[in-house]
């Protein structure tokens, strides 16, 4: 069963792209996006992800930001970015073998490791070939059409480029042609210049902005976690003796932080995350589909780019949308007992009420660790007491806590099995070309003619 997610409705996209937007960067956009062999008279809409060859929720992206473009009357340009900055393990692939009890995920590393390395810096590589599994005809046909799309690419640029190229031919049978760009040279575009000179005037300001937004972010999220922050949505770039900048430095051994009083020459650079789709959103595009966590980490680059260049740039940053897709491969697996559930055991070793309905007890012990100075003595005191309290109901309960382990155990087999065929991020390759042409006929249909 194919499930696709769409926000806000697909009818809204192209209206909210065509939209007039502040434009206090009209002639760096223009430049920008005639560098990028787009047209700067019309709306561009774009998307991105890292260099691999994705399942079928990254691929409803491309799929959306096509469909999109054709209910325009083609007058919206389409360009997918291509996340070059990040060392990804765009070469590892994961494969389901087996069925039933004797299912299991294997590795199928196709392509050399990141090894720290960006894969905008790592060479094109030939394929190696998958390990020896009990593959469906469906996985197998996958692996070999993901194996001839990378070998046909083996003199790409760089590997960034192959893995791209790669997926862009397995996909435009689906999408359509959309044009591929390095993400990470956007900081040698007009844009990524602008961008340059300001964080060079003012590296402080940018970094301590940038640490501020992270840190709101995680509050304002906190709300749905029991008032407990998640983990920020970026390093922090306010580290102590010295000051970091959003950006990494390519060296032959792997990405290195790029420090405040630093020479920032463009072409050995790579932008982070955050600045990244800054940078995207700032000039290249008039509207930028993210998938469920790039929407998450969007909503903290606003608030720095608010704090950090002000309102009136801020407001001129490209509208989001979220498309994305679960599509599962048929896969046969024995039931299991749900309730035998590793996780459910981690959380009750670490509670000190283990898991008793009502009490409030972590979550105080949680609140004061975290008001606490970080690196205190009172921040460690109010740990060691959340640790004494753990350990005391550990050996209260530790015949039920045993009976528990004994069960998940039991289970392992059957448990790993069925979890491998709920996976919904299997390459979409491996998946028959009927499904992944229902998902493309899902998404197509969702977008009215907007003409």
């Amino acid at each position: 069963m194919t499930e696709v997610t769409l926000n806000p409705e697909p009818a809204g996209w192209i209206p909210t792209v065509r939209r007039d937007r502040p434009d206090p960067l009209a002639s760096i956009r223009q430049r920008t996006r005639t560098g990028l062999g787009l047209d700067p008279d019309r709306p561009v809409l774009a998307t991105g992800h890292q260099a691999a060859i994705w399942h079928p929720g990254i691929l409803a992206k491309d799929l959306a930001i096509a469909a999109a473009s054709e209910s325009s009357g083609d007058d919206v340009q389409p360009i997918h970015f291509i996340a070059d900055h990040d060392a990804d393990e765009g070469g590892l692939i994961h494969l389901p073998s087996g069925a039933g009890p004797t299912l299991k995920r294997l590795e199928w590393r196709v392509l050399p490791a990141a090894r720290g390395l960006g894969s905008r810096d790592r060479a094109a590589a030939p394929t190696s070939p998958p390990p020896d599994g009990d593959f469906t005809p469906t996985v197998r046909a996958g692996i070999d059409a993901i194996r001839d799309a990378l070998e046909d690419r083996r003199d790409a640029a760089s590997l960034a480029m192959q893995i791209g190229g790669a997926t862009a031919a397995l996909a435009t049978p689906l999408t359509g042609p959309i044009p591929r760009h390095s993400m990470s040279s956007l900081l040698e575009s007009p844009i990524g210049k602008w961008a340059l000179d300001r964080l060079s005037a003012d590296p402080a300001a940018a970094a301590r902005s940038h640490d501020a937004a992270i840190e709101t972010d995680r509050r304002r999220r906190s709300t749905d976690r029991s008032g407990r922050p998640p983990r920020g949505v970026a390093r922090l770039l306010d580290r102590g003796s010295r000051l970091e900048l959003p950006l990494w430095r390519a060296t032959p051994e792997g990405r290195v932080p790029v420090f405040a009083d630093e020479k920032l020459d463009p072409r050995e650079l790579r932008p982070r995350a955050m600045l990244a789709t800054a940078l995207s959103r700032l000039a290249a595009c008039d509207g930028f589909v993210h998938g469920l966590g790039g929407a998450v980490y969007d909503e903290a680059m606003e608030i720095w780019i608010e704090d950090w260049l002000g309102t009136e740039i801020a407001r001129s940053l490209a509208p989001t949308f979220v498309a994305t897709a679960t599509c599962r491969l048929p896969l046969v697996a024995p039931s299991f007992d749900r309730d035998a559930d590793p996780t459910l055991l981690h959380r009750l070793r670490n509670d000190p009420d283990l898991g008793r309905e009502g009490s409030p007890r972590r979550d105080r012990f949680l609140s004061e660790i975290e008001a606490a100075p970080r690196r205190s003595s009172a921040r460690r005191q109010a740990y060691l007491k959340l640790r004494a309290a753990v350990h005391a109901a550990r050996e209260d309960q530790a015949q039920r806590l045993g009976a528990l382990e004994s069960r998940i155990h039991g289970e392992a087999t059957a448990r790993s099995a069925a979890m491998i065929a709920e996976d919904r991020t299997w390459a979409f390759p491996l998946h028959h070309a009927d499904e992944m042409k229902s998902l493309e006929t899902a998404i197509r249909s969702s977008f009215p003619d907007a003409t």
